[in-house]
């Protein structure tokens, strides 16, 4: 019979599930920085060196050009930071002045696009992008983010041949966070259509989140798992006193210490790089990931307004 935090711990997801769903159904990127920057989401700046140097390395490896997938790239956040000198405050201060705006949908996209390419591009690479939600990757692709966008549920959808031939060569694929909706089958979708030699991944995962079943996947097609040990990075702050104490109390059934880290407020992720064996044999993890702790900067004063207003 289910406990009553069992039950707490049930209906809290499903609430904050329903909140991002309805973020991500949104047609830009707007109240995605409204809500999230006003929480002080900060992992696609905390991942942005991280994936650079794994993505540059994967290609190097192999003599190829970067071709990236972006598993969970919502409205292509990740790419920007990758693609172009800019960071999470100057585009949720751009957003906010949008958002101040009585500007549709298709003029902010039609903005978006000369925006980004204004600006020099920091990566030569191929960037693909996946994610459920059908209207954050439009947008991303028609603002000129994504070089494809895949929108499904790999868990239960097989992807389209236009899918697997822009999958096809990918040599690096990155998320800054997939646990709660991609598992076994999305990557075996993913890494099927990637080819026969396997590409490197960079995923971030919360340390609520399990990665058993996924890291069982990986070692089961014969890569192998590494977690960037003593590390963790920051999420974002818990949006709610019941998702904050949900955590607390996972983590606590789980033996993690949360001192200094989500007991002060913050959700923390942690960074796992997956690999073919020969590769992490012949790049050992130190040679190609460096955390330089606060560099990313600070946000801005700003933290939005409430949802809706």
């Amino acid at each position: 019979m289910p406990s009553d935090f069992d039950h707490f711990r049930d209906e809290r997801a499903l609430d904050v599930r329903a909140e991002y769903e309805q973020i991500y159904a949104e047609p830009d990127p707007r109240a995605y920085f409204r809500v999230l920057h006003g929480l002080d989401y900060r992992i696609p700046e905390l991942a942005r060196a991280l994936f650079r140097s794994v993505i540059q390395s994967a290609a190097a490896a192999r003599g190829e050009r970067a071709k990236v997938l972006d598993l969970g790239c919502g409205f292509g956040i990740n790419a920007a930071l990758l693609r172009y000198p800019i960071d999470m405050n100057r585009l949720a201060h751009r957003y906010r002045d949008l958002d101040a705006g009585d500007l549709t949908p298709e003029r902010v996209v039609e903005l978006d696009r000369h925006y980004f390419a204004s600006w020099p591009e920091l990566m030569d690479m191929t960037y693909s992008g996946v994610d459920l939600s059908a209207t954050s990757t439009c947008y991303a692709a028609a603002a000129g983010l994504l070089d494809h966008a895949i929108a499904g549920d790999l868990e239960t959808a097989d992807l389209s041949e236009a899918d697997r031939r822009a999958i096809a060569g990918t040599n690096c694929i990155i998320s800054t966070g997939f646990a709660s909706y991609a598992g076994a089958r999305t990557f075996e979708r993913i890494l099927d259509a990637a080819g026969e030699r396997p590409p490197w991944l960079a995923l971030f995962g919360l340390r609520t989140e399990s990665l058993a079943e996924v890291c069982e996947f990986f070692t089961a097609r014969g890569m192998q798992v590494e977690k960037l040990e003593g590390v963790t990075f920051v999420q974002r702050r818990y949006h709610s006193a019941s998702e904050w104490t949900q955590s607390l109390m996972m983590l606590e059934t789980l033996g993690i210490d949360t001192e200094g880290k989500e007991a002060d407020g913050l959700m923390h992720a942690e960074l796992f790089v997956v690999r073919p064996p020969a590769d992490v044999a012949a790049y050992p993890l130190e040679t190609i990931i460096s955390v330089s702790s606060g560099g990313e900067g600070l946000f801005g004063g700003w933290r939005g307004r409430p949802w809706g207003t």
